[in-house]
């Protein structure tokens, strides 16, 4: 059980850092916010898949769940932006109404809730993917600190985000 758990964190971390990576470099850069999105995506999938030794099918196993999230997390980082709007607006020059402002932040908690839910939806449906020896480079993964060394912070990695 222990295994399972340890292993499942190593998962939920590597598929949290992939995703806060590919989505961060996504919203960066080039006419629009969205330069260089591909390559970094490239990038982080060739080395995951290079730690994890993934073959060619489980690749687009994974690319292809990545491809479906994405669509979500982009509609969700519109929504996010709109609310921080808002709220820039809502308490402009000194204003403050609790009501609107609580509002506010109660819909971007719920977004942050569909986030958090949506990555460990994903964790699920990766380590199915996963044969049992990967999912214990996971678990090695996830102890060295995931990919990069541990360098990103998102939903329940210990760190900001």
């Amino acid at each position: 059980m222990r295994k399972k758990l340890i292993a499942g964190a190593g998962i939920a971390v590597l598929i949290i850092g992939v995703t806060v990576f590919a989505l961060g470099h996504a919203f960066q850069g080039g006419p629009g916010g969205h330069g260089g999105r591909g390559k970094d995506h490239a990038r982080m999938m060739e080395h995951v898949s290079k730690e994890l030794g993934l073959s060619a099918e489980q690749q687009t196993q994974v690319k292809a769940l990545f491809e479906g999230m994405h669509t979500a997390e982009e509609a969700r980082h519109t929504k996010r932006d709109e609310l921080r709007k808002q709220l820039d607006e809502a308490t402009k020059d000194g204003q403050f109404d609790e009501t609107r402002v609580r509002a506010i932040a109660n819909e971007q908690a719920a977004l942050m809730a569909d986030s958090v839910v949506e990555h460990e939806r994903m964790k699920s449906k990766i380590y199915a993917i996963l044969t049992p020896e990967q999912r214990i480079k996971a678990e090695e993964l996830h102890k060295r600190g995931g990919p990069g060394g541990g360098r990103r912070h998102g939903p329940g990695m210990g760190g900001p985000h």
